[in-house]
């Protein structure tokens, strides 16, 4: 029972430092205004401190709330642009309403922009591995055909058996006609999903740029 105790307290405390976050070094470094700005200019919300004072509390060191909470702000201001708000809608990450009043509707106007590419291309990779999957029920469709033809011809198969593999022949060749149809459908929706998709990024490029 010991050893399980012992083996209980090390994951939690494995569990605990792979969340804190910060490390003790720099909980000992007190360097609140770097963490308060670099945490703005990443849009974390105010909670965030909540989460330092418990990584730092654990090596007994306080934070400077003020001091952090200045800085980002400060922090803030690099966020919430036009240009960052479409690099964190394009990537699908969510916003958490950290931007002051006077910088959200521009944040939330490149945000939204930003979210047309997202759905664009989430919608694009979809239609991509719709047709990678019906490609694939093809190619194995055509292996069954061929193993089935085989052994159809051989030459030990009883014909009560060979009736049967005949059936699931035709079977097999009405799945691939199904298939092949699908396949085609499937690569209509991706050429129209892969020209959406570029119509958006041509959209917004010029406003945005197009390193995204």
């Amino acid at each position: 029972m010991r050893v399980i105790g012992v083996v209980v307290v090390f994951l939690l405390a494995v569990l605990q430092s792979g969340c804190a976050t910060m490390t003790q070094s720099e909980c000992l470094s007190g360097n609140w205004a770097r963490v308060g700005y670099d945490d703005g200019v990443a849009g974390y919300p105010p909670s965030r401190l909540a989460n330092h004072e418990r990584a730092c509390a654990a090596h007994g060191v306080g934070v400077d709330a003020r001091t952090y909470l200045d800085a980002r702000e400060r922090g803030l201001d690099v966020y919430c642009t036009p240009y960052r708000g479409f690099s964190v809608g394009s990537n699908g990450q969510n916003y958490a309403g950290v931007c002051p009043v006077g910088l959200e509707r521009d944040f939330l106007a490149g945000y939204e922009d930003g979210r047309y590419v997202y759905d664009a291309r989430q919608l694009a990779d979809q239609a991509r591995s719709d047709v990678s999957s019906v490609e694939y029920r093809i190619r194995t469709l055509r292996k069954d055909i061929d193993r089935t033809r085989d052994r159809i011809g051989k030459p030990d198969v009883a014909e009560k058996d060979r009736e049967t593999l005949r059936n699931e022949l035709r079977r097999l060749r009405d799945d691939l006609r199904r298939a092949e149809d699908d396949l085609s459908h499937a690569e209509r929706r991706q050429h129209m999903a892969e020209r959406d998709l570029d119509h958006v990024m041509r959209r917004f490029a010029p406003a945005y740029g197009g390193s995204w």
